[in-house]
């Protein structure tokens, strides 16, 4: 399908009159929108980019870290990114946090590209173009005018202020989660196929840089943790890339019968952060603690993968501390001759306040 003519007219010309156009890009595939596009639309002053994790696109000026930029702002900032013009393309947008700021801010106009579906996910749609987004760029981009607009180099200039926040708390933190995702995401082997898990381990990749050259996949339906190892066993024997599981606790044991099949590739290896429960409730709003939460909510525990790994004959190495993590993650991806499970233990405790007093370290 295509763009009817009428349409391009009308809404390239509302496009040009208007100095504030995000782009928000959810789930995608890997080398599903051609580049030339991307990089078309990283040249227009007018336009900020919004990546997800999971959309794996790239560029250099786009924005791949939305809730590190968008979480500490004032009310002035957040009216100053408000956009005239939003264009989603993609599936499940993980991030709440924008969710949050678009419906509150309000654009004018939502644009969704898809070829079947139109997500409203802000409940502001205001038009559904049945197109993939190489169509829609296709037919679009050569009528797309630079209008004078400082939109892109305004948020540019406080994500370069960001980044240097964001390293000098690294720096000072003690182990826990957030310092776990810091050393593992940036090590990660290149040309690898890598699974995440939902919950807590979705939302810290969201707040790291991963190599262009790694495709990155997440279950999000309505967000359970049903099925993450399975899906990703099952991904790594499609698959003829190796294949990386970084999954938490709670989704691995509830999933542990995946280890029990014949086909696990030699090269798939799980990265295991067990914080000692759901460790994604404690930084939900509304947590107390109490026996009720931590049973009920929390579901807290004291089990390791060490027995699982034995049974099904997986190698296994566990990791408490920045040392041993090294250590742990250099034999991990050394090792090819089976499949092994590198388990990371946190304080159950700590991993909250730290994620917490991260994102007020960025102002």
């Amino acid at each position: 399908p295509l763009v009817d003519v009428d349409d391009i007219i009308a809404f390239s010309t509302l496009w040009n009159h208007s100095k504030k156009v995000l782009v928000l890009v959810g789930e995608c595939a890997p080398n599903s929108v051609e580049q030339r596009w991307l990089d078309q639309l990283a040249e227009i002053p007018s336009v900020v980019v919004m990546t997800e994790t999971t959309s794996n696109l790239h560029h250099p000026s786009f924005i791949n870290n939305i809730d590190t930029l968008i979480t500490p702002f004032s009310q002035a900032e957040f009216l100053k990114l408000q956009p005239r013009i939003l264009i989603t393309f993609g599936g499940m947008i993980v991030s709440k946090r924008v969710k949050a700021f678009l419906r509150k801010y309000k654009p004018r106009h939502h644009w969704h590209i898809d070829e079947w579906r139109a997500y409203d996910t802000f409940g502001i749609l205001t038009n559904h173009f049945k197109v993939s987004p190489n169509q829609f760029f296709k037919q679009f981009l050569p009528f797309v005018k630079s209008t004078g607009s400082d939109y892109k180099i305004a948020f540019s200039k406080i994500i370069a202020k960001r980044k240097e926040k964001h390293d000098d708390y690294l720096s000072q933190i003690p182990f826990s989660d957030l310092k776990a995702f810091e050393r593992i995401l940036p090590g990660l082997p290149k040309n690898i196929q890598l699974q995440i898990s939902n919950s807590s381990p979705i939302r810290y990749a969201q707040l790291f840089d991963i190599d262009k050259s790694i495709e990155v996949f997440c279950n999000r339906g309505t967000s359970g943790i049903d099925g993450s190892t399975s899906t990703a066993i099952g991904a790594a024997v499609g698959s003829k890339k190796p294949t990386i599981l970084i999954t938490g606790d709670v989704g691995f044991l509830y999933d542990s019968n995946a280890l029990w099949n014949n086909y696990i590739p030699k090269d798939f290896k799980i990265i295991l952060i067990n914080n000692g429960g759901g460790g994604i409730f404690r930084i939900l709003p509304g947590h107390q603690e109490t026996e009720t939460f931590n049973t009920f909510f929390e579901t807290s525990h004291c089990l390791t993968a060490e027995h699982l790994a034995k049974m099904y004959l997986l190698d296994y190495a566990s990791a408490s501390d920045e040392a041993s993590l090294k250590q742990g993650l250099t034999k991990l991806y050394q090792q090819n001759d089976k499949p092994m499970i590198l388990e990371i233990f946190t304080p159950t405790r700590e991993n909250d306040k730290l994620l917490s007093n991260y994102f007020k370290a960025l102002v």
